[in-house]
């Protein structure tokens, strides 16, 4: 049946993307009828909805259901067998209480690390203190509705993870075990950790919680103390990976942080930070290729989605760009950006596809930042951007090269306008296609480039697109510059840039459009 594609079927239930060519959600509601094939007359669940994306995960293993499917006048109907287990071990019969007291960490890694490959280790309702929880490879989780693991908020009682590990003559290393903002550092240990992981999935309607707002990990959050601040998800060196249906919640830093990875998908998350909580990105592929990111949500106190690939460190020594990323069907809200690409990109960031989305009182819709001093591999190429709806975005397209990040973001090397040589520090920015987006209520500009003087951002075609300016707009600067541009009611600047293309596109309301 074509109205339904399966994303993934599990032994409890699934995820299955629904087709339609409205981002995130249809304009009316549908209802999904489940019944077990052997008892029809009993309904399982009934779910009402428009999301694009469904799941359901109250199923039983190697059964059979029927499935109706129904909107306006249109049924469809079709038969589904949920998948059959090798194994299913418990974490209570491993000795975890689920009470939110006592430390379950032993337990349920124990559960992990004995069960046999192709088994899935469950995790019922209740809520688990754990320390972290490690990944084995051919091993899956099924957190089961009402499971919470909760992450002990005592720093002094946590690991900490070795950012770069020299060889015993130290002649070689081992990278990233750990890493913060681009560069491999020591962390505290995440609640759910991998490192060479393969073959694993990670499914239900539990929840992480990451206990940011406990230990005082969202105090001073830029003092270092001992180590760096763990994340809810840490994924290293990992392939073939799938999170699915789960909820992320108040993580300490970073929500979900796969690192150098590949063969990833993430499908129907809710993704949620408090908004004035620092640096609680939601999903931050780093140095990652071949990536899905479909029916996701997110309010989260900074970036939704930051795509990233390590400071000059890395690619000077472990060059690995991030690649094939698509993202689609979903829904960011609040939020510094929904789509960002940097600031730490020193690998580059090439053939990125987002489509279907709705943002919503985020900061800025797709956002690309680097600056000088990235390096010449620190190169973002082919960025597809389409059918999206954004509707009070301040500032709906920004890409800015002279971004103020780190110890010498506000240096003259940095910030200055003039002409500077280019080398093996100079970024590039390249081939932007921006269409069929719908932005309405805009609260600041709807397209800003600042491209450096000796690296102008280059092929950027706009079109098909209609962008509503807000009547009370204030006034400020679209990016984070040392230089701001202030212009009052800036729609369009340009500043180079080379190659922009703007191809049946309207701008509605009063605004001021600036090229240099």
């Amino acid at each position: 049946m074509s109205i339904f594609k399966m994303l993934l079927e599990t032994p409890f239930g699934f995820v299955a993307e629904i087709d339609s060519d409205l981002p995130f959600e249809q304009d009316d509601l549908y209802e999904v009828t489940i019944r077990e094939e052997q008892d029809e007359s009993e309904i399982i669940t009934i779910i009402n909805g428009k999301k694009n994306v469904v799941s359901f995960f109250g199923l039983k293993p190697n059964t059979g259901y029927n499935i109706t499917y129904s909107m306006q006048n249109e049924t469809y109907a079709f038969k589904y067998t949920t998948t059959k287990p090798e194994y299913v071990l418990s974490v209570k019969d491993y000795g975890a209480i689920g009470d939110a007291t006592h430390n379950d960490t032993s337990a349920i890694n124990a559960a992990i690390y004995s069960a046999p490959i192709g088994s899935v280790v469950k995790i019922p309702k209740g809520m688990y203190l754990v320390d972290s929880i490690f990944l084995k490879s051919g091993v899956d989780i099924f957190l089961a509705e009402g499971a919470e693991l909760i992450q002990n908020s005592k720093r002094e009682e946590l690991p900490v993870i070795k950012g770069y590990i020299k060889s015993f003559d130290h002649e070689g290393s081992a990278i990233a075990n750990a890493t913060w903002e681009g560069n491999p550092l020591d962390c505290y240990v995440s609640l759910i950790y991998g490192k060479n992981i393969e073959n694993v999935r990670i499914y239900g309607d539990g929840t992480l919680n990451g206990n940011g707002e406990q230990g005082s990990w969202w105090i001073d959050p830029k003092t270092k103390i001992k180590a760096w601040r763990p994340r809810n998800m840490f994924l290293a060196h990992c392939k073939d990976i799938t999170i699915s249906g789960i909820t992320s919640r108040n993580s300490a830093a970073w929500n979900l942080h796969p690192f150098y990875s590949e063969d990833l998908r993430f499908y129907a998350l809710k993704i949620e930070s408090a908004s004035d909580s620092p640096n609680t990105d939601g999903l931050n592929p780093e140095s990652c290729n071949d990536v899905e990111i479909v029916g996701c949500e997110f309010s989260v106190g900074d970036d939704c989605i930051a795509i990233k690939a390590g400071k000059r460190f890395m690619s000077r020594f472990h060059l690995r760009p991030s690649e094939n990323i698509t993202v689609r069907n979903c829904l960011m809200q609040k939020g510094h950006g929904g789509i960002v690409i940097g600031s730490e990109m020193s690998c580059g960031v090439k053939n990125v596809n987002v489509s279907k989305c709705i943002m919503l009182d985020t900061d800025r819709g797709l956002r690309i930042k680097t600056r000088r001093g990235r390096g010449d591999t620190a190169v973002v190429d082919d960025v597809s951007f389409m059918d999206v709806k954004m509707h009070k975005v301040t500032n709906c397209f920004t890409v800015n090269m002279f971004y103020y990040c780190d110890p010498d973001g506000r240096s003259d090397y940095v910030s200055s306008k003039k002409c500077l040589p280019k080398d093996n520090e100079t970024p590039t920015v390249r081939n932007i296609k921006i269409s069929n987006v719908q932005a309405t209520d805009i609260k600041g500009s709807a397209i800003f480039i600042a491209g450096l003087p000796e690296s102008p951002v280059t092929g950027v075609n706009v079109e098909n697109s209609t962008f509503e300016f807000s009547k009370d707009r204030p006034l400020q600067c679209p990016e984070m510059m040392e230089d701001e541009v202030l212009i009052p009611k800036l729609g369009v600047y340009t500043y180079n840039t080379e190659d922009v293309n703007f191809k049946n596109t309207k701008f509605e309301g009063d605004y001021e459009t600036v090229e240099m």
